[in-house]
């Protein structure tokens, strides 16, 4: 067995474990599976499809309170962190 074969066996057998990702700043404190959504909802509503998305890319700058986005190498916005 090759050594890629190995780690991608054990890949498959490790169990997945929930991770829930907070940033805090300040006083502020975010989700960034919240923050994930609401790129999502910004950008549906810029009238995107959902469906759509091919890859995505979030620029987090709690110093500016914002989340900057990158959908499918194109369409680029801003959500609120907080």
């Amino acid at each position: 067995m090759e050594a890629t074969d190995a780690i991608k066996k054990k890949a498959e057998t490790e169990k997945e474990t929930d991770t829930e990702v907070i940033l805090q700043y300040r006083n502020y404190e975010v989700n960034m599976d919240d923050v994930t959504k609401r790129v999502k909802a910004h950008y549906i509503a810029k009238g995107y499809q959902a469906d759509s998305i091919e890859n995505m890319q979030i620029y987090v700058k709690p110093e500016d309170f914002t989340a900057y986005y990158v959908i499918n190498d194109g369409v680029v916005g801003k959500v609120n962190l907080f």
